[in-house]
């Protein structure tokens, strides 16, 4: 890197001739070029000019100044669209144009406001013949003319007459190239620098504090997790600060340009810590064990991007870098989301500041991709967002100190729980009994309206058919009836006599198990004995109301359980069938084995099966009667009786609805003794 006055060979017949080609051009050329013609600058303020430069892109990187000079006559320079240059990931090089007009006796600089451009070449003329030329980069070292910390300041000449002075900028670097540049007076300069350097050293100082806050953690509480978080900060403010913001030039420019050479080192190694980090913070082997392959996948691109980086491909390491902070985002964002919804509640800074970092990759990329402009925001939005990202990070481990705080907190005060006075224990017991005393009056409350329906149901349901018998046997007294007419009555009324049976039965049932406890005393009976004995009773029945019957059993079903409450069962079951089956459907049966149980089931069509809800059926309370398709009456007790006298016995008892089926069913034990007890 060199500085020489009227050289390259910049001598003042050179700069004339160049002057006379440009004119000849424009005059000769008019309507074949198109030359972008932008006002020379003349406000010297502290801001981006990129849109009142032009600029040229050489593809071969091998242009002269005098090749560049005939194509900016030739019209091939191109207007800067915005504030900050932004020429992508290429190995092209760019040619830049600044026309300005200063102030007289007033000392300018032109700053190249990034630190890692590798080729900066920077010539200056004036229409006296004056010129300057410079070669400087992030590779080399200061020289006269150009002061090089975080960025490239160039001294530009006082001048003693205002003129238009020219600037040709030669760019190019193989990483990411984006060219901030300022035209600004000295006050305006300084002025511009400690806004810039107030807002770094803001987050700066956040970085610090959150290093040495979490680090002196690690070594108060032991906990390898914030060992893993100040390896992270320390990794990833390294790689911000000593290569995006350039301040490697703080420990010498040797320093400074070996870091240049091997940018992505740091970022490599931030890649590790973060994913170790995130694999502590969320426990992730035994909360998320389907993430660790991911994990190791990511750590294995992170290596590939080490090697990269060592070995000095820049550009092949700046796309590695993009598309691995981008996955690394994406991964340990979703882990955390995954986590928290599986109860891992201290997640929530975690998700939030990896959600920030997703909003800063996504404006970085848009601005990469020239959807979006680079601006002054833009340029600083990547470490002031990762310094954020790292401040919610803190949080999130400040809420997970608090977590185990608040758990031995609450481990303190179960154990004082266990040490409390008799008196509070006694307090408790009150309580307990007095919730107990107001279950009971409830329950008394709910058997006292069961006894007073019970009455309703004596009252009626069973006086009415026995009236009915009564004048039968009177009108027999008396001799008004003959012995066809006393059988075809009898018969008539032999229906309403089984209901009464039924009833009556159900009712005694009820009024024993209300009284005492419901006791069991199972046996081995045969079902399908019993089976056959209830459908002697309602064979006549099921005629009369022209139903079919298809029972499909198996041989010799035994089952073990209380004989006298499984015959109570299987007669509710058909009666309720037989009450609601509608004239000339059929009803099916079918008993079976299911591994160590026996099944029976009873299905049967009904009229308007929406009118049906099993749950009620099966409810609690006793059930309003019911009447069946031919005003069958029924007492509201069956179906109650037969789910609890099947739990009883170690069985299941369902009612489930089929189409316009309705399926009653239990299942009770088998028994391994063939013997039959049924008498």
């Amino acid at each position: 890197m060199f500085f020489k006055q009227s050289s390259y060979p910049l001598n003042s017949a050179y700069i004339k001739a160049c002057f006379k080609l440009s004119l000849l051009c424009i005059v000769f050329f008019p309507i074949a070029t198109h030359a972008t013609v932008l006002p020379p600058i003349t406000k010297f303020d502290y801001l981006s000019i990129g849109k009142k430069v032009t600029f040229f892109e050489d593809k071969t990187a091998k242009l002269t100044l005098t090749q560049i000079q005939l194509a900016d006559a030739q019209g091939k320079f191109e207007s800067g669209k915005q504030s900050i240059l932004n020429f992508g990931n290429t190995k092209s090089a760019f040619w830049i144009k600044v026309k300005y007009v200063p102030t007289k006796y007033v000392q300018n600089y032109f700053t190249v406001d990034a630190p890692n451009i590798e080729n900066v070449d920077f010539y200056w003329f004036n229409s006296l013949g004056d010129s300057k030329t410079i070669y400087t980069g992030c590779f080399l070292k200061s020289v006269e003319g150009v002061h090089i910390t975080n960025n490239f300041v160039f001294t530009l000449p006082v001048q003693e007459v205002s003129q238009e002075n020219t600037i040709y900028l030669r760019v190019k670097t193989n990483n990411i190239l984006m060219v901030p540049m300022k035209l600004s007076a000295v006050d305006k300069t300084m002025q511009g620098r400690i806004y810039k350097d107030s807002i770094e050293f803001v987050y700066i100082g956040i970085l610090f504090a959150l290093l040495l806050f979490n680090l002196f953690l690690f070594f108060s509480i032991r906990d390898v997790t914030y060992l893993h978080y100040t390896l992270y900060v320390f990794t990833l403010s390294a790689y911000l600060l000593l290569y995006i913001r350039g301040y490697s030039y703080l420990f010498g420019e040797d320093f400074r340009i070996l870091s240049n050479h091997y940018p992505h080192v740091f970022l490599s190694l931030s890649v590790f810590f973060s994913l170790s980090f995130c694999m502590k913070f969320l426990t992730l082997r035994k909360l998320l064990p389907g993430f660790v392959k991911l994990y190791y996948v990511t750590a294995f691109a992170g290596l590939i991007l080490l090697v990269v980086s060592l070995a000095g491909y820049k550009s092949i390491g700046s796309q590695i870098a993009q598309f691995l902070t981008i996955s690394v985002a994406l991964l340990v964002w979703a882990s955390g989301i995954v986590a928290y919804f599986k109860g891992h509640k201290t997640a929530k800074y975690y998700v939030l500041a990896w959600a920030f970092i997703w909003v800063t990759v996504a404006i970085v990329t848009l601005t990469l991709a020239n959807v979006l402009d680079s601006t002054e925001f833009t340029m600083q939005l990547i470490p002031i967002g990762s310094t954020l990202e790292l401040l919610l990070l803190s949080f999130a481990l400040g809420d997970r100190y608090k977590v185990i705080m608040q758990t031995e907190q609450s481990v303190r005060d179960e154990n004082l729980m266990l040490v409390r006075t008799q008196n509070q224990r006694l307090e408790e017991n009150v309580t307990l009994r007095t919730v107990q005393l107001s279950k009971t009056i409830k329950e008394l409350e709910a058997s006292n309206a069961i006894k007073n329906k019970l009455f309703s149901i004596i009252a009626h349901d069973l006086r009415s058919p026995l009236n009915s018998l009564i004048s039968i046997l009177s009108l027999n007294d008396m001799e008004a009836l003959t012995i066809d007419e006393l059988r075809v009555m009898l018969k008539d009324n032999k229906q309403s006599i089984e209901t009464i049976y039924n009833t009556l039965n159900n009712l005694l049932y009820w009024a024993k198990d209300q009284m005492t406890a419901v006791t069991t005393e199972p046996q081995t009976l045969d079902l399908n004995a019993l089976l056959a004995e209830l459908m002697l009773i309602y064979q006549p029945l099921l005629e009369k109301k022209e139903i079919d019957c298809d029972i499909d059993q198996v041989e010799k079903c035994f089952a073990y359980a209380d004989i006298n409450q499984i015959r109570l069962v299987l007669r509710n079951m058909i009666d309720n069938a037989f009450k609601f089956t509608p004239r000339g459907e059929k009803i099916t049966i079918n008993l079976r084995y299911e591994d160590d149980a026996v099944a029976f089931e009873i299905a049967n069509p009904v009229t308007d099966v929406s009118k049906v809800n099993a749950n009620q059926l099966l409810g609690l309370n006793i059930t309003e009667g019911t009447y069946g398709t031919e005003n069958e009456k029924g007492v509201g007790l069956g179906l109650k009786l037969c789910k609890e006298y099947v739990e009883t016995n170690k069985g299941i008892f369902q009612i489930n609805l089929q189409g316009d089926l309705v399926i009653v069913s239990f299942k009770i034990p088998k028994s391994e003794n063939l013997t039959s007890f049924v008498s």
